[in-house]
């Protein structure tokens, strides 16, 4: 008897939630973040390269992500990779930063190569006409954009540069597939967090939704300039999670504490 290919044999179901976590490792999370140093001279803001690897999990499904920040003249790039055995995604995000120390997002890119089959979405922002030109999957738009206005890689940076200036609530718009959506966050506050590698002193924010049974959190670290540490999204009875593995910082290892502490 002629046996199924293994293709063929995983469900719908689990290449559904294979797209919801490696759009999780991407983004919005809101997802990866920025190092920066505010500098004593003014309106100088200045970002650090990292390269940071994480583990996310959805129902044992393992996928593995990398994010990567350089700068490029006076611009600066995110690019990131989430793959596993089904399929990769690749994003990346071009910005500068304004006089007063605000992320201005420039340029956005996506491929999605799974077997679910192949998808693309790029931005491009037009700040001098206030209109954002975009294209998902071949079919191409405009919107009107103000500052504030984020891709998904670019929101990441903008969050770590509004908890590190002490912001306890904030919100921004996030531009996707054509559409913007309000994304609204506040701090919880300080913790030490528990991970493979160690245990790091956090900051935990968490978005704020009207869904009560969909909740986000996102661990900060306060020692290696709130790059994030961990994502952890809980939805009816899912659960999805993203951890650092290991990470550099402007060239340094980024460590844990060397006295563990349980949370």
């Amino acid at each position: 008897m002629m046996m199924p290919s293994p293709v063929k044999a995983i469900s719908n179901t689990r290449l559904f939630k294979l797209s919801l976590i490696i759009n999780i490792v991407m983004s919005s999370f809101v997802f990866v973040g920025p190092a920066y140093t505010q500098e004593k001279t003014i309106n100088s803001v200045v970002i650090k390269p990292y390269d940071l690897e994480y583990i996310a999990e959805i129902d044992g499904m393992k996928i593995a992500s990398r994010n990567q920040l350089s700068k490029q003249g006076a611009q600066y790039r995110v690019k990131t990779k989430a793959k596993n055995f089904l399929g990769t995604i690749r994003e990346q995000s071009d910005f500068k930063i304004s006089n007063i120390g605000n992320i201005v997002p420039l340029r956005y890119s996506k491929q999605q190569k799974t077997i679910l089959g192949n998808r693309s979405e790029s931005q491009q922002f037009d700040w001098a006409s206030k209109s954002l030109s975009y294209s998902v999957n071949g079919t191409s738009g405009k919107l009107d954009i103000l500052p504030g206005y984020f891709d998904r890689l670019s929101l990441t940076e903008q969050l770590r540069l509004s908890i590190a200036s002490g912001k306890e609530k904030f919100g921004y718009s996030v531009i996707s597939r054509g559409t913007s959506r309000q994304y609204q966050y506040q701090v919880i506050g300080n913790q030490i967090l528990r991970t493979n590698q160690g245990s790091y002193n956090s900051l935990v924010i968490e978005r704020l939704s009207e869904n009560s049974a969909k909740k986000t959190k996102i661990w900060f670290a306060l020692d290696w300039d709130y790059v994030i540490l961990k994502l952890e999204t809980y939805e009816k009875n899912s659960k999805k999670t993203m951890v650092i593995s290991r990470g550099k910082l402007n060239g340094n290892l980024i460590l844990p504490l060397e006295n563990k502490v349980e949370i």
